[in-house]
């Protein structure tokens, strides 16, 4: 039996990650007291979008003037987001996302 060494998940969210940090998505959560469905409906296209828990996400890159927008990668697609779009994602980073391979008959 081999011994691997064991990567320590950081619990953060996708706005503090740095570019080439990848994790996995845990949750997609709303923050703070909004007076109207604005904030719901942030959470609910990202979500539909395909940050959902579980999904792997890479940071592509960062604007170089205040951070955004920050491209990220999710699965096979790439997407543009805010900073406060990014921070309504926690992510477990540090953590090898698992994948699954098909094979072509």
């Amino acid at each position: 039996m081999s011994s691997l060494p064991l990567q320590q998940a950081t619990s953060t969210t996708l706005n503090l990650m740095k570019v080439g940090d990848s994790g996995v998505i845990e949750d997609v959560q709303e923050q703070g007291d909004a007076k109207d469905d604005t904030l719901f409906n942030i959470t609910r296209r990202l979500k539909e979008l395909g940050f959902v828990k579980g999904e792997s996400v890479k940071i592509l890159h960062k604007g170089y003037f205040g951070g955004e927008p920050l491209a990220v990668r999710i699965g096979q697609s790439t997407f543009a987001l805010r900073n406060f779009e990014a921070a309504l994602i926690g992510v477990a980073a540090g953590v090898a996302p698992f994948s699954i391979t098909h094979s072509e008959k």
